[in-house]
């Protein structure tokens, strides 16, 4: 092949000379200083607290199935699963080894080139454990001997690979009925990284999902309250309150659609009677669903401006599309999609009206992150007209570069990249976690690059725009000027 190859190198994603200097004139040097901020993980804090090797390559940077640290990376068994050879079935067979696992995905793995999982995952193997060789049938048994060498290292445990990669500030996504006991430890023990949980109680709100009785029930047991809706509120309202001393900045809540009417608490409580005595359950779109979860939304925006915490809504997925994934292995292991013919406005605008129309400097902050990029304009309009909600950098399906740079492009023209709450990885497996901001930071380079080249905006305008996406966004939403 005659040329060079411009896989990875030093420019890459970067298509402007003022791109070029961004990167690595602002960006590195800051990113270097104030290292990573990141407001939406799925980490295992017990994976990162008990400080273990990783066992192999497989377990780091595919599948974790050990129960205690469970969790895995969606995309890459998602497009792996597109050839013969590999698939869902393969990656969680617990008769086969982890081993035969990688070398199943290495022979697949060169037809993922072109996407950006393929690039992260390279990242990965470049930056965090110094292997140059793509992946491949031919360099897979190689690759797992390196990384098992580099695993032995106590640098490359996962404390060690979190300061490896710069990580100051984590947020992580917890149930309401958390003890949040491995944040204590972490408190303890860690010293240089800051843990910070966040506050997630769809399971309380899905009066669709068999097991919302159930876990009504649990939280109410655990704070001491009757199970009616004012005592599922008040559990909700004591555990929020715990999760506020602990730190917590935020919370997080997944939605098919942003629900957020005005509803009466009569009207709530008999909802509640008769999915909790009844048992009934209603279905995801019955207004029955729309109307109960909008009455916990507003609850839960009242919680926040009391203890000036950010509301965090991602809606438009449709969960668990593929059954046969959510029959075998249960949720949460690929199956979703994004969906269509989400109402936004109508069912949202009560919500901002009452919490984020701007007429109090005691508001907090609510960012919308669309599963379904097409919604992006529909929350551009929202927060031009609500000056306290912000769009939420591009996450899920929607981080990969082209995306993202058209996101940024298109939001400097509609509202303001000054508004933009920062890229979050939704990370669940450590080994990327440097890997996707270099991704992010690259791309916002790319993007403000793009608008200097054309005399969009000024050059000290640019360094305060890659300044404010890349960290001070964030830490003036989340209120993490100080975070560490």
């Amino acid at each position: 092949m005659s040329g060079e190859d411009k896989f990875l190198g030093s420019d890459w994603l970067l298509d402007t000379k003022e791109g070029v200097r961004l990167y690595h004139d602002v960006a590195v040097p800051l990113r270097h200083r104030l290292g990573i901020v990141d407001v939406h993980t799925h980490y295992s804090l017990r994976q990162i607290v008990e400080n273990q090797p990783f066992p192999n390559i497989w377990k780091a940077e595919v599948l974790e199935d050990r129960s205690e640290y469970a969790n895995c990376d969606h995309y890459i068994i998602q497009l792996a699963s597109k050839f013969s050879g590999f698939s869902q079935a393969l990656a969680r067979d617990p008769g086969l080894s982890d081993y035969d696992k990688w070398m199943a995905l290495s022979k697949v793995f060169p037809n993922l080139e072109g996407n950006h999982v393929h690039q992260w995952f390279h990242l990965d193997l470049k930056r965090i454990l110094g292997i140059e060789d793509l992946l491949s049938a031919e360099t897979g048994d190689k690759i797992w001997k390196l990384a098992e060498e580099c695993f032995r290292r106590e640098d490359m445990w996962p404390q060690g690979l979190l300061r490896k990669m710069g990580v100051r500030v984590i947020f992580t996504t917890d149930d309401p009925a958390d003890d949040l006991y491995y944040h204590k430890i972490a408190k303890e023990t860690i010293d240089d990284i800051v843990f910070l949980p966040c506050f997630r109680p769809d399971a309380y709100c899905d009066i669709f999902d068999e097991g919302w009785r159930d876990n009504v029930e649990k939280i109410c047991q655990l704070t001491g309250e009757d199970t009616s809706l004012r005592g599922l509120v008040e559990a909700l309202r004591k555990r929020h309150n715990y999760f506020a001393e602990m730190g917590a900045k935020a919370s997080d809540h997944g939605l098919l659609e942003p629900y957020g009417l005005e509803v009466s608490e009569e009207r709530a409580e008999q909802i509640f009677r008769r999915a909790y005595d009844g048992r009934e359950r209603f279905a995801i779109r019955s207004s029955e669903t729309r109307e109960f979860i909008s009455y916990l939304m507003h609850k839960f925006c009242e919680m926040n401006q009391d203890r000036r915490m950010v509301t965090q809504i991602h809606y438009g997925a449709f969960r668990n599309a593929n059954q046969y994934l959510y029959k075998n292995w249960g949720a949460n292991v690929g199956g979703d999609v994004a969906t269509e013919g989400v109402t936004i406005v109508e069912f949202l605008n009560p919500l901002l009206s009452k919490f984020f129309s701007g007429k109090s400097d005691n508001e907090s902050h609510l960012i919308l992150y669309p599963m379904n990029q097409a919604f992006s304009h529909i929350n551009l309009t929202l927060e031009r007209a609500f000056p306290n909600v912000h769009q939420g950098f591009p996450w899920w399906h929607n981080d990969a570069p082209y995306v993202m740079e058209h996101f940024l492009l298109y939001t400097a023209n509609s509202s303001l990249l000054s508004s933009v709450a920062g890229p979050v990885s939704d990370a669940r497996k450590i080994l990327s976690e440097g890997s996707r901001f270099e991704v992010f930071d690259r791309v916002i380079c790319k993007a403000v690059g793009k608008l200097l080249s054309e005399g969009q905006i000024s050059q000290q305008g640019a360094i305060r725009t890659v300044e404010g996406l890349m960290h001070r966004n964030q830490a003036r939403i989340f209120g993490l000027e100080n975070p560490y």
